[in-house]
């Protein structure tokens, strides 16, 4: 059982999780069962729980800490035994500092924690899905596609998806409409080389990353230098010239280490 917690407004919310029984409100014609009793002994999946309003997140707490449901409306309390699964792409620790999401629900929900990586950070994923949605929707649309060209593939790569896999969904199925050939390019998929980030000279990659991990070790350091020169298992100077080189002029005098 799945209700998107963020696609339904919030005054009939309740009434969606938890059920109603007639004359609760206008409209309110029959009684009717919500979505914690008919998933009674089986699973509940709160989509974009993050979105849930504060209010029904203290109901949703009783409901998961006492095991009972009330129905708008109703005085009795029905006993309920369920799973839930929740999901959000929002910082839920972030949301409870600014007084948006509650610390207890928080707790209470996270035993489990599974965190899904953007597109952007899964590598040839994105390629994998790509190809199974171009096999999924050319023939549900009719299209004459069958596959994807070795440049697209490579622009799907490189590309950001801000919108991560609706975004990708959107423009797969919008080529497999409009595209007129058998194999998808770039431009089907609106993947412009201009939109996409520059791939740098294998050189300038390297020197990218070496400066980003000592910065980061640096700062694991607290700027101690010399014991992020022997973690890093090299000549001091190695770090001294590298600190030279961010901060534009010369680094003076060795650390101290207490």
């Amino acid at each position: 059982m799945t209700i998107n917690c963020g696609a339904i407004p919030e005054n009939l919310l309740e009434s969606e999780l938890f059920g109603h029984v007639r004359g609760a409100f206008t409209g309110a014609v029959n009684n009717k069962m919500g979505r914690f009793q008919a998933a009674n002994g089986g699973t509940l999946f709160l989509d974009e729980i993050g979105e849930m309003p504060l209010s029904l997140q203290v109901k949703i707490l009783r409901a998961l800490q006492e095991r009972v449901v009330t129905r708008v409306g109703d005085n009795n309390a029905e006993n309920v035994d369920i799973r839930v699964v929740a999901a959000t792409n929002r910082d839920l620790e972030a949301e409870i500092k600014v007084g948006r999401f509650r610390e207890d629900l928080y707790y209470r929900l996270n035993v489990v924690h599974l965190h899904l990586p953007p597109l952007r950070d899964r590598g040839d994923d994105v390629v994998v899905l790509s190809r199974y949605m171009v096999g999924r929707y050319a023939p549900e649309y009719g299209g004459r596609v069958k596959g994807l060209t070795p440049n697209a593939m490579a622009a799907i790569k490189r590309h950001r998806w801000p919108g991560n896999i609706r975004e990708l969904e959107n423009r797969v199925k919008k080529a497999v409409v409009m595209a007129d050939k058998a194999l998808l390019g770039p431009e089907d998929l609106d993947l412009s080389p201009d939109d996409l980030p520059p791939i740098l000279p294998l050189a300038d990659a390297k020197d990218r990353f070496q400066r980003d991990y000592i910065n980061e070790i640096l700062t694991l350091n607290h700027g101690n230098r010399t014991k992020t020169a022997r973690d890093l298992g090299v000549d001091p100077r190695t770090i001294f010239r590298h600190l030279e080189k961010e901060e534009g002029g010369t680094v003076e005098g060795p650390d101290i280490e207490s």
